[in-house]
């Protein structure tokens, strides 16, 4: 097959044609595509997929990408389970790419409430104080805000630009950021609802973190390289900070005190005081994306979807201290509460790594099933959200040893 002549077409059309032509390729197979332009927005669609590509330059403009087709398509085109989280009395709730949105006794595994409440779901953010959930739903441009308990949808509200990865503040006001259109969204809880507020952030926005005072937000911005800091309260953007070249996911301190961004195209870290100076970088690998920190505050852990590792820097000196080999394409990276754990997951495996965050020792490997995305967990137990197979992987994290594989309909 001769290559994919995608130079007249705009970036969103060339994302979905390549994208359809890997998932129809059979795995190890390559493809060959040339492009006019590569901007910011369909390197994060081809790095959040997983995949994989070389780089070349034609001669006259433009560039020559070869794709190497991995054991699963690309992630973000399975409609199941994708996004986890858990709350303090054990609930754990998880949305597919689909409509369907799930809560969970995390204590047993049994299912207390299923409902239809979104287009195609992606991620998850929780207000506790408030008692709510809210839904990213990028194919339907909104975010639905439901009631935790029932999963009863309470209000909804536009937001541009596919938004994806949803946070909220505590005094409640919920954000997002639109990449494909370079927005970001303030939704503020006025009068029993909420009142949406778009400004124009930068290219290729991605994961915002909000700041230990509660008051501010950074937004990192892939396309530009750097961080927006915003105030929530007006909008108003107070000012930029440059990091590593591609910011995607930020991860904070348990004080607040410092924060670290992951800098997918250089494959750096960057960390960050509470205001947003950069302090410090260092090389992590190819495709630093997913990023924690643990729960002590001594250890920041990125994920290298390009490398298939994990690397483990000090929080205060950045010194690497564990280069860990994971599953192939390591898309989820959650710590435990506790401290105990971290599970990395293989979006192109059926193999989820539990790893002792203390030493970095491998405890083992569990077969989850395809697709794993993210973990929330409950105690000694991980509940792993397994895209491809739309399962819950109900995980004892201490025997390393699957206790359930749960589907929600």
């Amino acid at each position: 097959m001769g290559a994919l002549d995608c130079r007249a077409d705009g970036w969103a059309e060339t994302g979905r044609q390549v994208t359809a032509l890997f998932n129809a390729a059979a795995p190890g197979a390559t493809i060959e595509v040339l492009v006019g332009d590569f901007p910011a927005n369909l390197r994060e669609w081809f790095l959040e997929a997983g995949m994989r590509h070389s780089t070349a330059p034609l001669d006259g403009g433009g560039w020559r990408l070869v794709f190497t087709r991995g054991e699963a398509p690309a992630q973000g085109t399975s409609p199941g389970l994708h996004h986890v989280i858990a709350g303090e009395d054990g609930s754990v709730w998880a949305c597919q790419r689909a409509p369907l949105m799930v809560r969970l006794d995390g204590e047993t595994g049994r299912i207390a409430a299923v409902a239809a409440v979104a287009t195609r779901g992606s991620h998850l953010a929780r207000d506790a104080e408030r008692g709510l959930i809210f839904v990213a739903d990028p194919e339907a441009g909104q975010i639905v805000a439901l009631r935790q308990s029932d999963l009863a949808v309470l209000h909804h509200w536009a937001v541009p630009g596919g938004p994806q990865l949803p946070v909220v503040s505590p005094g409640g006001i919920v954000c997002v950021t639109g990449s494909r259109t370079g927005t970001f969204t303030i939704a503020r809880p006025i009068g029993g609802s909420y009142v949406a507020e778009t400004i124009e952030i930068g290219a290729c926005p991605h994961d915002p973190l909000v700041s230990r005072d509660g008051e501010h937000i950074f937004v990192p911005c892939a396309g530009s390289s750097d961080l927006a800091k915003v105030r929530l309260g007006d909008g108003r953007i107070l000012g930029r900070c440059g990091v590593g070249d591609g910011p995607g996911h930020l991860a904070a301190l348990p004080d607040g005190s410092r924060f670290y961004v992951a800098n997918s195209w250089d494959g750096s870290v960057t960390c960050l005081d509470d205001e947003g100076v950069a302090l410090a970088s260092a090389h992590s690998g190819g495709w630093a994306h997913a990023i924690d920190v643990s729960p002590d505050g001594k250890t920041v852990w990125v994920a290298n979807f390009l490398d298939d590792t994990v690397t483990v820097f000090d929080t205060k000196t950045l010194e690497r201290l564990a280069l860990l080999e994971t599953e192939a394409y390591p898309h989820g990276l959650d710590l435990s509460d506790d401290g105990r754990y971290a599970v990395v997951t293989g979006f192109a495996s059926r193999h989820a790594r539990v790893f002792d965050a203390a030493s970095r020792r491998l405890l083992g490997r569990v077969e989850v099933g395809s697709g794993g995305s993210h973990t929330a967990f409950v105690g000694g137990t991980g509940y792993v959200a397994c895209s491809i197979d739309d399962r819950l992987a109900r995980v004892d994290l201490a025997r390393t040893a699957l206790l359930e594989s749960i589907a929600i309909h």
